[in-house]
């Protein structure tokens, strides 16, 4: 279990100085890279996306102008989750998971849910098309932080509400289907009941249940068992399961270590297929080189570092956890899609947090990043 670092308010003014400067200093070290990456993730988004958006929409700024309507609103979301106590938070994360429930299940409802490419994760409002998955994974690492702040799991009784709640969001999330974020939820989930002091006796439990539920997972669909054959042979299908990856691997192979410089890729000419989204990373190393891509994953290190100092630095319970949950979804989500892009593990569709396209993403995130800073907030 999580144990704090800074004592509560001290009655040595030099020292609650210290301390009001180094969360000050923590809450830049989530704000800067926020911007960094949500403005870079646009720069690469249209050097993506320019080619195929003049030629599909007539715009070769059609998804730059996406994500700025994102980009915009998401700045302002981020001024009013900043302002909001995290006893409020608190209070409201019940309601909070139950509504990103009822819009999970809202999906297959005809006429609301949106299908694309065999799977059914979209709301479509008519005047806004948004993933449900987005809200649910920060909503369930609220519920999570509020139950485990009163009952740690240490005893089963205590899992019972929590592992109830995590089996009903990821099973909603599987019939969309959508495995990736299945996955990023549940090793969010985890990591941060792990945190919260989970028993040692029950982790050996969820390793085994894990090892038994993802072959089955894996096996239940015929397009995962093609993508985990393409995962360890991309070659022996390159026209079709194997296509995707073995692109990713020529834009970060032609890469190499300085990269063949800012919108001169050549794999965005229509060879690899979401270059804008979930290979966006691949792009990066490809226009930027290693040189490029360790520099995004430093800003990354560096809120993630933060996240987790943060939630170190608070003596409450709910707001060490909540912390921690935030920092967990964002660290998880982003080595989950480095990892697909630089085939460490079978293909399957992430974004990279901030910056693949997508607006309703991108509003969360930064979300994420204004609770993640007032929960580092001394009161």
């Amino acid at each position: 279990m999580f144990r704090p670092v800074f004592a509560d308010a001290c009655s040595e003014p030099n020292v609650t100085m210290s301390v009001a400067r180094t969360a000050k200093r923590l809450r830049l070290m989530v704000l800067i890279p926020t911007l960094i990456l949500s403005a870079f993730g646009m720069l690469m988004i249209y050097s993506a996306s320019s080619y195929s958006a003049e030629l599909d929409y007539g715009d070769s700024l059609f998804y730059v102008k996406k994500q700025l309507l994102g980009f915009l609103p998401g700045l302002a979301a981020m001024y009013g989750i900043y302002k909001i106590k995290p006893e409020f938070l608190k209070k409201i994360s019940p309601a909070a998971l139950v509504i990103s429930l009822a819009l999970l299940a809202a999906v297959f409802i005809p006429g609301l849910g949106q299908t694309s490419y065999g799977a059914t994760r979209w709301i479509n409002l008519g005047f806004i098309t948004f993933q449900p998955s987005e809200i649910a994974k920060f909503a369930l690492m609220l519920f999570l932080a509020r139950i485990y702040s009163t009952y740690p799991p240490v005893k089963l009784k205590y899992l019972l509400l929590p592992l109830s709640a995590v089996v009903a969001v990821l099973a909603l999330i599987m019939l969309e289907p959508n495995m990736s974020i299945t996955l990023s939820v549940a090793a969010a989930a985890f990591l941060l009941t792990f945190a919260a002091g989970l028993n040692k006796k029950y982790i050996f439990a969820v390793v085994a249940l894990v090892a038994v539920l993802l072959p089955v997972l894996i096996l239940s669909e015929p397009y995962r068992i093609r993508r985990m054959l393409a995962f360890l042979d991309p070659w022996a299908n390159p026209r079709a399961e194997g296509y995707q990856l073995i692109q990713s691997y020529y834009a970060l192979g032609s890469g190499g270590f300085f990269g063949v410089g800012l919108f001169n890729s050549r794999q965005k000419y229509l060879f690899l297929p979401f270059a804008e989204s979930d290979f966006i990373f691949s792009v990066i190393g490809e226009e930027l080189g290693v040189i490029g891509c360790i520099a995004v994953l430093a800003v990354y290190a560096v809120m993630i570092f933060a996240g987790i100092k943060i939630a170190l630095a608070n003596t409450d319970a709910f707001r060490r956890l909540a912390a921690f949950g935030i920092t967990a979804v964002i660290a998880v989500q982003t080595l989950l899609n480095v990892a697909v892009v630089t085939g460490a593990v079978p293909p399957t569709g992430v974004p990279l947090p901030y910056v693949s396209a997508g607006g309703t993403s991108l509003i969360v995130f930064m979300c994420a990043s204004a609770a993640l800073m007032r929960l580092g907030k001394p009161d």
